[in-house]
């Protein structure tokens, strides 16, 4: 009876053992299914919370675009007008300041026109005097010569010699004065040709050679023949008699083209001058060296640099004291006037 009975719990230890089996995978699958639609379950809500939070943002964003852009379109009204205001009050401001420098212009204009007239009649009405002057010491001197003494004779030479000089003087300020006045005749000008020509005269006057001229080929230049060539007369004699003291004075003549314009050079290896200085020279009866070491009245450069001027050019030196000097023109370029 023992043993039939210890086989029976055992036979019930088996059952239930796979009784629970069998629970437990059905719970499992239960677990594994109920899983599955929680998931799905939360997608779907998940998805559903995504769309109303993307409505949610993309009604907010649209919100404070509108703001944005209403604060946006406030500011830039008011840096309108401010920036409005700032253009009104310059362009009142700009318009005050070249109505004065028209006015400024007109006054100079008519002030240096003054001055023109006045110098040209001034200089014109001294030449009578200066020249009466120099035939009364001729006079004399023809007629009295022999009864002066030593002394008598050097004082009327010097008088002779500053009348002269007076003269010369006169005749400078008045072809100075005749530059302002005087129309401009455009034309295309032969630059080699007139250079080449006032060198002849120059060594001829100064009895130097003519090797001592080297000029380059030089571009033609639109402009007034009449007035270029008195550049060229100043510019080549100051070259030739600042370097007669050489023993083989050289003066160089040289063009150099750019973009728009002419550059032409004057070169010589004369005395030179100190640059310190140089803001003098073209001024009118504006002198470097004295007048008994190299004569001359000082008008020169100030006649090359009122026709350059009136050219649309500028003009400049530079040297270097005993070592010669270099003057330099712009002008524009043939099809630029």
């Amino acid at each position: 009876m023992v043993h039939s009975g210890s086989g029976s719990a055992d036979d019930l230890r088996r059952r239930l053992a796979d009784l629970t089996d069998s629970a437990r995978d059905d719970a499992r699958v239960e677990l594994a299914r109920t899983d599955a639609e929680l998931e799905t379950r939360l997608a779907e809500i998940t998805i559903e919370r995504d769309d109303v939070a993307r409505h949610d943002a993309l009604v907010e964003r649209a919100r404070t675009s509108a703001v944005l852009e209403e604060r946006l379109a406030e500011r830039t009204i008011e840096r309108d007008d401010v920036a409005r205001d700032v253009a009104l009050t310059e362009l009142a401001r700009t318009d005050l300041a070249e109505e004065r420098l028209h006015l400024q212009a007109a006054e100079l204009e008519a002030a240096n026109a003054e001055l023109e007239s006045f110098s040209y009649s001034v200089s014109h009405d001294l030449r009578a005097p200066v020249r009466a002057m120099l035939g009364y010491t001729r006079a004399i001197e023809e007629d009295y010569g022999a009864l002066l003494d030593d002394e008598g004779r050097r004082l009327l030479s010097v008088v002779q010699s500053e009348a002269s000089r007076m003269g010369a003087l006169i005749d400078d300020l008045l072809a100075f004065s005749k530059l302002g006045r005087q129309p401009m005749n455009s034309a295309s000008v032969n630059m080699s040709s007139l250079a080449a020509e006032v060198a002849v005269e120059q060594a001829r006057a100064a009895n130097v050679p003519g090797s001592a001229f080297t000029i380059a080929e030089l571009p033609p230049i639109r402009g007034d023949r009449v007035l270029l060539r008195q550049v060229w007369i100043n510019l080549l004699a100051n070259a030739v008699k600042y370097s007669s003291k050489r023993p083989d004075p050289r003066v160089e003549v040289w063009a150099e083209s750019e973009a728009r314009s002419v550059v032409f050079h004057v070169r010589d290896n004369g005395v030179g001058f100190d640059m310190a200085y140089a803001d003098k020279l073209f001024g009118v009866f504006q002198r470097l060296h004295r007048s008994s070491d190299f004569p001359g009245t000082g008008v020169g450069l100030a006649i090359v640099k009122r026709v350059i001027r009136r050219h649309g050019g500028e003009v400049w030196a530079d040297a270097k004291l005993g070592a010669g000097a270099t003057f330099s023109f712009r002008l524009p370029g043939f099809n630029q006037r």
